[in-house]
Protein backbone atom coordinates (compact mmCIF):
# COMPACT_ATOMS: atom_id res chain seq x y z
CA UNK A 1 0.00 0.00 0.00
CA UNK A 2 1.26 3.50 -0.84
CA UNK A 3 2.10 5.91 1.95
CA UNK A 4 1.80 9.14 -0.08
CA UNK A 5 -0.48 12.10 0.35
CA UNK A 6 -3.15 13.43 -1.96
CA UNK A 7 -2.51 16.90 -3.36
CA UNK A 8 -5.11 19.15 -5.04
CA UNK A 9 -4.78 19.52 -8.79
CA UNK A 10 -5.04 22.91 -10.53
CA UNK A 11 -7.72 23.42 -13.16
CA UNK A 12 -5.15 23.66 -16.00
CA UNK A 13 -3.28 20.46 -15.12
CA UNK A 14 -3.80 17.56 -17.51
CA UNK A 15 -4.86 14.01 -16.66
CA UNK A 16 -4.59 10.81 -18.64
CA UNK A 17 -7.16 8.27 -17.41
CA UNK A 18 -7.30 5.16 -19.56
CA UNK A 19 -9.50 2.85 -17.45
CA UNK A 20 -12.42 3.81 -15.22
CA UNK A 21 -13.01 7.05 -17.10
CA UNK A 22 -16.33 8.87 -16.51
CA UNK A 23 -17.90 11.95 -18.11
CA UNK A 24 -15.01 12.53 -20.50
CA UNK A 25 -14.94 11.12 -24.06
CA UNK A 26 -11.13 11.37 -24.31
CA UNK A 27 -8.53 9.74 -22.09
CA UNK A 28 -6.57 13.02 -21.82
CA UNK A 29 -8.26 16.14 -20.40
CA UNK A 30 -7.73 19.14 -18.15
CA UNK A 31 -8.92 19.00 -14.55
CA UNK A 32 -11.13 22.05 -15.18
CA UNK A 33 -12.80 20.32 -18.13
CA UNK A 34 -13.66 17.36 -15.93
CA UNK A 35 -15.12 19.58 -13.20
CA UNK A 36 -17.15 21.47 -15.84
CA UNK A 37 -18.49 18.17 -17.22
CA UNK A 38 -19.37 17.05 -13.69
CA UNK A 39 -21.18 20.33 -13.01
CA UNK A 40 -23.06 19.97 -16.32
CA UNK A 41 -24.07 16.38 -15.53
CA UNK A 42 -25.30 17.34 -12.07
CA UNK A 43 -27.20 20.38 -13.34
CA UNK A 44 -28.99 18.29 -15.98
CA UNK A 45 -30.20 15.85 -13.30
CA UNK A 46 -31.32 18.50 -10.84
CA UNK A 47 -34.77 19.92 -11.53
CA UNK A 48 -34.04 23.17 -9.69
CA UNK A 49 -30.46 24.03 -10.54
CA UNK A 50 -29.55 27.56 -9.50
CA UNK A 51 -26.45 29.67 -10.05
CA UNK A 52 -25.44 29.36 -6.40
CA UNK A 53 -25.10 25.59 -6.91
CA UNK A 54 -22.03 26.42 -9.03
CA UNK A 55 -20.26 27.02 -5.70
CA UNK A 56 -19.68 23.25 -5.47
CA UNK A 57 -17.28 23.64 -8.40
CA UNK A 58 -15.84 27.13 -7.85
CA UNK A 59 -15.29 29.30 -4.80
CA UNK A 60 -17.16 26.98 -2.46
CA UNK A 61 -20.67 26.69 -1.06
CA UNK A 62 -21.58 28.04 2.39
CA UNK A 63 -22.11 25.17 4.80
CA UNK A 64 -21.64 23.78 8.28
CA UNK A 65 -19.72 20.62 9.05
CA UNK A 66 -19.60 18.30 12.04
CA UNK A 67 -16.04 16.94 11.93
CA UNK A 68 -14.35 14.24 13.96
CA UNK A 69 -12.32 15.71 16.80
CA UNK A 70 -14.12 19.08 16.78
CA UNK A 71 -16.68 20.13 19.32
CA UNK A 72 -19.90 20.95 17.53
CA UNK A 73 -20.65 22.37 14.13
CA UNK A 74 -18.15 24.52 12.25
CA UNK A 75 -19.16 27.08 9.62
CA UNK A 76 -17.25 27.39 6.36
CA UNK A 77 -17.31 26.50 2.68
CA UNK A 78 -17.16 23.25 0.77
CA UNK A 79 -16.23 22.53 -2.85
CA UNK A 80 -15.43 19.60 -5.12
CA UNK A 81 -11.84 19.16 -6.29
CA UNK A 82 -9.70 16.51 -7.90
CA UNK A 83 -6.66 15.33 -6.00
CA UNK A 84 -3.64 13.31 -7.01
CA UNK A 85 -1.28 11.04 -5.05
CA UNK A 86 2.01 10.22 -6.81
CA UNK A 87 3.31 6.63 -6.63
CA UNK A 88 6.88 7.88 -6.36
CA UNK A 89 8.26 11.19 -5.17
CA UNK A 90 8.49 13.77 -7.93
CA UNK A 91 11.91 14.40 -9.45
CA UNK A 92 13.75 17.43 -8.04
CA UNK A 93 13.02 20.68 -9.78
CA UNK A 94 15.56 21.83 -12.34
CA UNK A 95 16.75 24.74 -10.18
CA UNK A 96 17.34 22.43 -7.20
CA UNK A 97 19.26 20.01 -9.45
CA UNK A 98 21.43 22.85 -10.77
CA UNK A 99 22.16 24.11 -7.26
CA UNK A 100 23.17 20.62 -6.11
CA UNK A 101 25.46 20.26 -9.17
CA UNK A 102 26.93 23.71 -8.57
CA UNK A 103 27.63 22.80 -4.92
CA UNK A 104 29.38 19.57 -5.97
CA UNK A 105 31.48 21.43 -8.56
CA UNK A 106 32.40 24.08 -5.97
CA UNK A 107 33.51 21.38 -3.53
CA UNK A 108 35.70 19.75 -6.20
CA UNK A 109 37.17 23.14 -7.14
CA UNK A 110 37.89 23.95 -3.47
CA UNK A 111 39.64 20.61 -3.11
CA UNK A 112 41.74 21.24 -6.23
CA UNK A 113 42.62 24.75 -5.05
CA UNK A 114 43.73 23.40 -1.68
CA UNK A 115 45.95 20.86 -3.44
CA UNK A 116 47.34 23.56 -5.71
CA UNK A 117 48.21 25.98 -2.93
CA UNK A 118 49.25 23.41 -0.34
CA UNK A 119 53.02 23.57 -0.07
CA UNK A 120 54.62 20.29 -0.93
CA UNK A 121 57.47 21.12 1.41
CA UNK A 122 56.65 22.56 4.76
CA UNK A 123 60.09 23.39 6.19
CA UNK A 124 62.92 25.46 4.70
CA UNK A 125 65.37 22.57 5.10
CA UNK A 126 63.17 20.53 2.71
CA UNK A 127 64.26 22.83 -0.13
CA UNK A 128 67.44 22.07 -1.93
CA UNK A 129 69.72 24.79 -3.10
CA UNK A 130 69.00 24.14 -6.79
CA UNK A 131 65.26 24.64 -6.15
CA UNK A 132 65.95 28.09 -4.80
CA UNK A 133 68.04 28.92 -7.85
CA UNK A 134 65.06 28.09 -10.07
CA UNK A 135 62.87 30.44 -8.10
CA UNK A 136 65.23 33.41 -8.42
CA UNK A 137 66.27 32.93 -12.02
Amino acid sequence: MMEGQFEPLDADEVLFVNLGRVLMPNATFKVGEFLDALAQAVSEREAEWADENEGWFGDGLECEVLRFGNQGWQRGKVRLRLEFMPETPPPPKLLETRRAGDARRAERLDSRMEDLYRPSRSRPEDYEEEDLDDIYS
